[in-house]
């Protein structure tokens, strides 16, 4: 009896796993963006983020584009931020240069959109869209029928509160 109570409910339990890491990297993501940004006004200054994978990295990290320059100094403090190895990231192609947010915290550049996923399995995907020049954000659920390759804001559904 307890063996096929724990055949039935461990895919459920990973299944649930998986997407309480999916927000949270999405979570992560969001925050930092949302840091860098009012550090950019807050400071007078440019502040770029770069999420990405480096090379030998199991993990994508949040770091700022360079941490030597003074202009990025305070964006996100001295502290590179790790996401879950458990999950995966995929962004638009201009997120290869980074968010920028300038000194009034608009966004420079197109809209963005990055959607975080589960390395394994097919657990639901996440995504945060950054809107072209204010550099609102909005979060939702990915459209799990619709390519990630590259995303698509029109993709980004609305979460609803139940």
């Amino acid at each position: 009896m307890t063996g096929i109570i724990a055949a039935i409910g461990t895919p459920s339990l990973m299944g649930m796993l998986q997407g309480d890491e999916v927000k949270q990297g999405l979570d992560q993501i969001q925050l930092a963006l949302q840091d860098a940004q009012k550090q950019a006004i807050r400071n007078s200054k440019k502040c770029t983020i770069m999420i990405e994978k480096k090379t030998g990295d199991d993990h994508f990290s949040i770091d700022i584009e360079n941490p030597t320059l003074p202009a990025n100094q305070g964006c996100l403090g001295a502290v590179e931020r790790e996401l879950p190895n458990t999950v995966d990231v995929v962004m638009t192609s201009t997120m290869n240069t980074g968010v920028t947010f300038s000194f009034k915290g608009n966004m420079a550049g197109t809209g963005k959109t990055i959607v975080v996923k589960p390395t394994k399995g097919k657990g639901q995907k996440r995504c945060l869209v950054i809107t072209q020049g204010l550099g609102m954000m909005r979060t939702g659920i990915y459209d799990s029928n619709a390519s990630d390759n590259p995303p698509s804001a029109s993709n980004c559904k609305k979460l609803t509160e139940s």
